[in-house]
């Protein structure tokens, strides 16, 4: 009996040491078969796992210029990423990752038993597992069923990719924060370079990273960073991918971060990413007019052709602009206004009391000026802004009445809206909050800096400062070389190449005078340097545009009455071809804004955009036909496919016969009129000037000194820039330091002589391709251009007279 019991009892002992054996084994067969049954990725999903993809903005040199993205990813392949961030990588996070199949037995166990005390199991595959296809776990219970998917998916990965495709997967999709998605941007962030060239020390820190990111930051905890990349270097030497020596030498070395914070607001050609963005979305939704189908589009998992997505598609947009070119464009505008025009403008408005405005200015246009001003400011549209409530998500308050029937604010996560509004502030409170003083960050050319001013003292400060644009285009292909829109587009984002439109002043000029010698006159024809009138409407009277130094008597040619910009000469030839004319060629040139053809037109009275003016006179430089400016050449899809190639628009506006005659009157502009200071090699003006090569150009000033223009070609780039306040009323009082010929000029010979420097831009210092054959006409006028019979003195025209609209 004893016996049987004691049999019976080793029996129940036994079954209970197999139960305890195999019930962790059946939980976690039975676990494994739960989840390869739940919501598991397709093959299709494991084949294409779904990434955010930035899309690429690229220099003509095929090097990034800045990105649209919701995740600042661009991927790489597997070729692309240094041996060493691989080497960190499976030294670190997976010792055996060339051997096992997904999941780390070893390593399971281990975790298991000392309870992740001597490392984690997750393979680098298990990891990529769970940045695919796993969301947050609401719970630890979630978490852990997680674990069995994620065991299930990196198996499965296993067998759809080669392991080099796992480790490229991996590093294209962690995230090392500051923007960083992926290794290529993380390289560029951190240590401004490529993938394929990061250092062994460098690779360490981006894959020490991947243990905690936010623990291991380099910007905000450099220490406790430095510590966690000896830990990867010492990986790497027991696992035999660093010697002893090179251990010890490359501990020993600092971060050695060249930290680039990325914002769209910085890096190069802020503006035209900005204004290209617009372009894009609406060439991506563009629809055939007749069929509603979109023009572009993908397919989406039910065969319907949808949009292109900007921001996460991964597009290639391969721009036409010349990464050095945009430098010395950014550099040039930026080397004038800082050191030169601005203090001049300081000085200008030294003890004015209505200062930045001008004296001429009322009190009531200046108040309009401010009070618009300060609408349009983001401080007042946060005063004024509607609320309902005062929690942390207002739009999702709403009223309910309590048992008294008061009204009692109540968040409704269900509602997304709120029954009942009213305004942050009452509008007649929001100018005290103007006038009162506060602590903020303002522009500076030497850098931001922190002062204390009030918002009405700031929108004085910023009105004050000078703006700029500069477009350079190659006239043969119309594709524009560099576009500077601003001068910081941080705190100044209105675009001044394509956006802006500002009056044009003397640059119209050469439309003017391109319809008299496309009708047969001859530069070399003289005309009275006497006022010309044209008749008005009946209770208007006659207009008579006078020359800006009021110098009238004898005879000039209009060779150099155009280099001279003199006006009485324009007015002339624009009474005798008439507007209409003019306006007409104009608008074949490039001019898209439509024209009222009325004779102040002759003196630039129209407000264009620099863009149009610019690429309108390429045309003279292009045997006349004209090329629409061309920003980018192809959009290319994540794989590499072309989805859409620009195809050039063409016009032939002038003859080559009357473009090559525009262009020697516009080289006197150059070599004996307003243009002058470009040829100077002495005093300030060398640092900009002493330019000898061929070039053609036009100056422009407008009334009141608001806007200072300069246009200047060569044989193969044209390049215009402006320079004024973003308010007309804000502007120099003498003409002299307002005229295009020092506000303008000098950018352009800043930014040529940079050009003309750079033995690796290929650029013609040659003179303009003279047409085959006879032109039928003279263009050496000889002692005619001297003025000497007569006529207006270096610059007599340049000021534009009174305008008539």
């Amino acid at each position: 009996m004893a016996k049987a019991e004691a049999t019976n009892k080793g029996s129940r002992w036994y079954r209970l040491w197999w139960l305890a054996v195999l019930s962790p084994v059946v939980g976690l067969l039975g676990m494994l078969l739960i989840a390869s049954n739940s919501d598991l990725p397709s093959t299709t999903e494991l084949q294409n796992p779904r990434s955010d993809l930035a899309t690429a903005i690229l220099f003509s040199d095929g090097s990034l210029m800045g990105q649209y993205y919701k995740e600042n990813r661009i991927p790489v392949d597997y070729e692309q990423i240094s041996p060493h961030v691989v080497n960190a990588l499976i030294a670190t996070e997976d010792e055996r990752f060339r051997e096992h199949g997904g999941i780390d037995v070893r390593g399971t166990l281990r975790a298991a038993v000392f309870l992740g005390k001597k490392g984690g199991a997750s393979t680098i595959t298990q990891q990529l597992a769970k940045m695919l296809f796993t969301e947050k776990p609401g719970s630890s219970f979630t978490r852990v069923f997680q674990k069995f998917q994620e065991w299930i998916i990196a198996a499965r990965l296993e067998r759809q990719y080669t392991k080099d495709e796992i480790i490229a997967l991996y590093l294209n999709r962690f995230d090392w924060i500051h923007q960083a998605v992926g290794i290529n941007s993380a390289a560029h962030i951190y240590f401004s370079t490529t993938p394929d060239s990061l250092r062994i020390e460098e690779a360490a820190l981006l894959v020490g990273m991947c243990k905690n990111p936010s623990l291991f930051d380099p910007i905000r905890r450099p220490d406790t960073t430095l510590t966690r990349r000896m830990v990867v270097l010492d990986q790497m030497r027991r696992n035999g991918y660093l010697t002893t020596p090179q251990y010890d030498s490359l501990k020993a070395l600092p971060l050695g971060l060249k930290y680039q914070r990325v914002d769209h607001a910085e890096g190069p050609a802020p503006y035209l990413r900005e204004v290209l963005r617009a372009q894009l979305q609406e060439l991506l939704n563009r629809k055939d007019p007749e069929t509603g189908e979109l023009l572009i589009g993908k397919l989406d998992e039910n065969g319907k052709k949808v949009p292109y997505d900007l921001y996460t598609d991964g597009l290639r947009i391969y721009t036409t602009i010349d990464r050095r070119m945009q430098a010395y464009g950014e550099w040039a505008m930026k080397q004038h206004l800082s050191t030169e025009l601005q203090p001049q403008f300081w000085k200008d408005l030294k003890g004015k009391k209505k200062a930045p405005f001008d004296w001429r200015v009322s009190e009531e246009e200046v108040a309009q000026i401010m009070e618009t001003a300060m609408k349009r400011s983001d401080r007042y549209k946060t005063l004024v802004g509607k609320r309902c409530g005062n929690c942390e998500r207002p739009e999702r308050y709403i009223v309910k009445a309590d048992k008294d029937g008061k009204p009692h604010f109540h968040c409704d996560p269900d509602k997304g809206g709120c029954d009942t509004w009213w305004p942050r502030m009452k509008e007649s409170e929001i100018p005290k909050v103007f006038d009162t003083k506060t602590a903020m960050r303002v522009f500076s050319w030497k850098g931001e800096i922190d002062t204390v001013m009030s918002p009405n003292d700031s929108i004085r400060y910023y009105k004050s400062f000078l703006q700029s644009g500069l477009l350079s285009m190659d006239p043969h292909t119309g594709f524009v070389r560099a576009w500077v829109g601003g001068i910081d587009f941080k705190h100044f984002q209105y675009d001044h190449v394509e956006q802006a439109r500002r009056q044009v002043g003397s640059t119209f000029k050469p439309f003017v005078y391109a319809t008299a010698m496309r009708e047969g006159l001859d530069p070399c024809f003289q005309l009275p340097n006497q006022k010309v009138c044209f008749d008005m409407p009946p209770g208007q009277p006659d207009w008579c545009p006078e020359n800006s130094d009021a110098k009238y008597g004898g005879m000039i040619t209009l060779k150099y009455a155009l280099a001279n910009s003199i006006n009485t000469a324009t007015a002339w030839l624009m009474k005798q071809y008439s507007p209409e004319a003019v306006t007409v060629l104009a608008n074949h040139m490039g001019v898209r804004t439509k024209l009222d053809p009325v004779p102040s037109l002759c003196l630039g009275v129209a407000d264009l955009t620099l863009m149009e003016m610019t690429g309108a006179f390429a045309a003279f430089a292009n045997q006349g036909v004209h090329i629409e400016p061309i920003v980018f050449t192809r959009i290319e899809d994540k794989n590499g496919n072309a989805i859409y190639d620009v195809v050039p628009r063409t016009e032939e506006a002038l003859d080559e016969r009357t473009a090559y005659v525009m262009l020697d009157m516009l080289k006197a502009v150059m070599d004996r009129g307003t243009g002058m200071r470009l040829r100077m090699g002495w005093g300030n003006r060398a640092k900009y000037g002493n330019i000898k090569y061929p070039t053609a150009g036009k100056t422009g000033t407008t009334q009141n000194n608001s806007d200072g223009w300069f246009i200047g070609i060569t044989p193969d780039l044209v390049t215009g820039v402006w320079t004024g306040a973003e308010d007309r009323s804000v502007r120099f009082s003498r003409t002299d330091l307002g005229q295009g010929a020092n506000s303008a000029l000098p950018i352009y010979g800043y930014y040529m002589n940079k050009v003309y420097a750079d033995s690796t831009i290929s650029i013609s210092t040659g003179d303009f391709e003279r047409p085959p054959g006879d032109l039928g006409l003279e263009l050496d006028c000889g002692k005619k251009a001297s003025g000497e019979n007569g006529g207006g003195e270096e610059g007599g025209g340049e000021e534009d007279g009174p305008t008539w609209d």
